[in-house]
């Protein structure tokens, strides 16, 4: 046991003073860093869309004038002078609006050399609509409050109830906090994985075959320094996750009475997030990364040098995508579609699907209970046979394929068992 936490340590240690762990700590920042300053750059330099308007009852033409945003060339009020300065690249397109007193319905076409932008079109699109709806209601005598009534969105409540005795009670409903915390424990297990595969695979790849490898070996196993490097990666990833949270932590104490973090509080509480992390998402989250982090291993004891390392942990990289792609694209929409209910089952991805089959709270807990079994059993068979295929390629040095050195593992295996 103290030779495996000797190879743990030496292996933390010489990770966490890499310059690669800090690029991996400043990474996340950076990207949102550069994703800010892209923002700000578009709005300061880009250009707004210049356009005329045009239409027969003077009255619609002013009544828009005063809603719209968008940049309008005053000057042009008739549809043959706004083609002619289309034409000559003055204005970047121009809006026909109509309507007669017969029928207040209103419709506008837009004309230009190219589409408007999705903002654009939306906020012509409503004004459009808010115009309309005045000049209906003043056709049909309407009163302002008739308005205000048609304009009253219906009421719609849920409620999650639980039998007792055959009782029903009203149940906490913290379905939206459950919702963040699994895709919150999605993107960091994504982020974790693709961060570190690669790393794990080239630590695990880097003295294979070599001198070094031999006196490693006649002190102590080929499984418990596969275990140690393992584990020595685990407490970085650890490290990283605990520097993230201090971070986190002194973030939100610097901007807890910022608008935006009142308006997103102001739907869910502190405690009820912090709930949506803990408990079976953290459970997902601890044997997903763990398991990756073995699959990565696997992966990268398969090859005889740390250069071919990147190439070796494409499979993880793949099932990553996979699962965080599943659920983000088809789990937010419908955490019932029966995809998300198979691969809840699948060790891999159950880590990604089932914490957001559970936010949906329709999922009990033996399923649960069941899809954790048989991701801890894969997990521990894995990492058993991961170390068994180290422990007979540890001295291997080949230039053959992955594949074909798993093979070459595996026939090895079967020979020392026999």
């Amino acid at each position: 046991m103290n030779k495996l936490w000797i190879i743990a340590l030496e292996t933390y240690k010489r990770n966490i003073k890499s310059p690669t762990f800090f690029v991996m700590i400043l990474a996340p920042f950076m990207m949102v860093g550069f994703s800010l300053l892209g923002g700000l750059i578009g709005n300061k330099f880009g250009e707004t869309t210049n356009i005329a308007v045009v239409a027969k009852d003077t009255t619609l033409r002013e009544d828009f004038l005063k809603r719209v945003s968008l940049e309008v060339d005053e000057a042009i009020d008739t549809e043959d002078s706004a083609k002619k300065a289309l034409e000559n690249e003055e204005i970047d397109g121009f809006l026909v609006i109509n309507s007669t007193e017969k029928q207040p319905e209103i419709s506008g076409e837009f004309f230009g050399e190219s589409s408007l932008s999705q903002t654009d079109e939306l906020e012509i699109q409503q004004i459009l609509t808010s115009m309309q709806l005045a000049r209906v209601s003043d056709s049909l005598k309407l009163s302002a409050e008739d308005v205000q009534k048609l304009n009253q969105p219906s009421t719609f409540t849920t409620k999650t109830v639980s039998f007792d005795e055959g009782v029903m009670t009203d149940k906490a409903d913290n379905k939206l906090a459950q919702t963040l915390g699994s895709v919150f424990i999605s993107l960091a297990m994504y982020v974790i994985i693709l961060m570190y595969a690669q790393v794990v695979a080239t630590e695990v790849a880097s003295e294979k075959g070599t001198r070094i490898m031999e006196i490693i070996l006649s002190s102590t196993s080929a499984s418990k320094h596969f275990y140690g490097k393992i584990l020595g990666i685990f407490l970085v990833i650890l490290t990283q996750v605990v520097i993230y949270i201090g971070l986190g932590l002194g973030a939100f104490f610097f901007t807890k009475e910022t608008d935006f973090i009142k308006d997103m509080l102001s739907n869910v509480s502190i405690k009820e997030l912090v709930g949506g992390l803990i408990g079976y998402n953290l459970l997902y989250l601890l044997l997903g990364v763990v398991i990756y982090t073995v699959l990565a291993a696997l992966c990268g004891s398969l090859v005889s040098k740390s250069e071919d390392a990147g190439k070796a942990v494409a499979p993880v990289t793949y099932l990553t995508m996979i699962g965080f792609f599943l659920t983000i694209f088809l789990g937010m929409n419908d955490p019932q579609h029966i995809l998300m209910k198979i691969t809840s089952f699948i060790p891999f991805l159950s880590s990604f699907t089932m914490p957001l089959r559970i936010a949906s709270q329709t999922v009990s807990v033996t399923e649960i209970v069941i899809s954790l079994v048989i991701l801890l059993l894969s997990m521990l068979i894995l990492l058993k046979l991961s170390a068994k295929i180290y422990r007979s390629t540890a001295l291997v040095y080949s230039d053959t394929g992955m594949w074909q050195s798993l093979k070459k593992s595996l026939s090895l295996m079967k020979s020392e068992q026999q």
